[in-house]
């Protein structure tokens, strides 16, 4: 005897039944890990050569910053070089993909999308906390009495300008942290079709 529950599930494993299966295109795939295996490595050189100018100006400028000013720049560094060693682990799985089964292409893309999930994540947090700390820095030189009122403006100007690419990189961070998402699921549907 079936009740009206044991029906619709009937019905409904009936028309789950009739859907149509998309078949995975192996070749675009195949195509796409290529191509972030690429971008990645770009990515990881731009990413370590990044450091470099703010390492130099450090070591250049060390003696003329106030205590304030080099503990700040301390505690940047402290975070950064650390973050960029795990930004640089989320990029290692395209970066250093081999050509492999061709089912392994998707298992591999799958694990740098959701690397890149993170790695857009780390970044659009990283814009914000930039104006974070470019206004604290401001407000130590502003407060500290030791920059003429002349320099204060072109500080402020500078800050400013900076705060604007910070406020349009974190937007376009947000952004690519969604489409990563929806690539992800994507992906991961695929692999759930996957014969």
């Amino acid at each position: 005897m079936h009740n009206d529950g044991d029906e619709m599930n009937d019905d409904l494993s009936a028309l789950w039944q009739t859907q149509p299966v998309s078949s995975i295109d192996l070749t675009a795939v195949k195509a796409n890990l290529r191509s972030e295996r690429k971008k990645q490595r770009v990515f990881m050189v731009v990413d370590s050569l990044a450091l470099v100018p703010a390492l130099y100006m450090l070591y250049t400028y060390w003696d003329k910053l106030t205590f304030t000013v080099q503990m700040i720049n301390l505690f940047i560094l402290v975070f950064a070089i650390p973050l960029l060693g795990y930004q640089l682990w989320l990029r290692r799985v395209a970066a250093f993909s081999k050509d492999t089964q061709t089912l392994d292409h998707l298992t591999q893309l799958t694990k740098q999308i959701k690397n890149n999930v993170k790695i857009a994540f780390i970044t659009k947090h990283s814009a914000w906390s930039a104006i974070v700390f470019g206004a604290v820095f401001f407000a130590e030189r502003y407060f500290s009495q030791e920059v003429p009122p002349e320099k204060l403006v072109r500080m402020s100007l500078i800050i400013a300008g900076i705060s604007v690419i910070m406020i349009v990189w974190g937007v376009w961070a947000h952004k690519r942290q969604q489409r990563f998402e929806r690539q992800l699921n994507t992906l991961q549907e695929m692999a759930n079709h996957r014969p």
